[in-house]
């Protein structure tokens, strides 16, 4: 049984890998610094000398964390500061983990989305949380689609999420090439 650990450096190496297949060099700062928190990857373009930070978030399931907590009000402390460049979502099968999807968000897409999600789940629900929620993006959420609300249970529970995204980001790789471009 792998630890969240493995399974993050298995994520940040496959998607090393596909960087490097597109033409980019790629370092892991974690090799060099124990779990940097605002990213996990340099990427840069050799020809231009032009780089960016990548933050890499691996899961096995639907919903995969984004390592913020969020307040009952449904803020999230420095949540501006922390990102600080793109972030890659690999979603994998635990039971075969040698098949990727790669959902690629800007800096922008990824901000948006987390605090307009966050703020659904923590204030359009009908309910009273106990506890600050740990925050996770939902894979339906990454390829563009909300949360509907209806049928008369969901009614009930909350409000429609409308995702922001407005597209797929699913191997939408050319995010990370557009950033490196001259």
């Amino acid at each position: 049984m792998l630890n969240n650990k493995q399974l993050g450096l298995i994520g940040e190496t496959a998607v090393t890998l596909e960087l490097l297949k597109r033409g980019l060099d790629v370092i892991n700062i974690n090799c060099t610094y124990n779990n940097y928190q605002k990213a996990d990857l340099i990427c840069m373009n050799h020809e231009n000398g032009k780089s960016t930070m990548i933050q890499v978030k691996t899961g096995t399931t639907n919903n995969i964390l984004t390592g913020f907590v969020s307040e009952l009000d449904g803020t999230i402390p420095f949540i501006e500061k922390s990102i600080i460049g793109p972030w890659i979502f690999v979603k994998t099968d635990k039971n075969n983990l040698s098949e990727f999807e790669f959902y690629i968000l800007t800096k922008e897409e990824i901000l948006e989305l987390i605090t307009s999600s966050n703020r659904w789940y923590v204030t359009g629900w009908n309910r009273q949380l106990k506890s600050k929620p740990i925050v996770g993006v939902n894979i339906s959420w990454l390829k563009g689609e909300g949360e509907a609300a209806t049928t008369a249970q969901s009614k009930i529970q909350h409000n429609e999420y409308k995702n922001s995204l407005g597209h797929n980001s699913l191997n939408r790789w050319d995010k990370i090439i557009d950033i490196l471009k001259e």
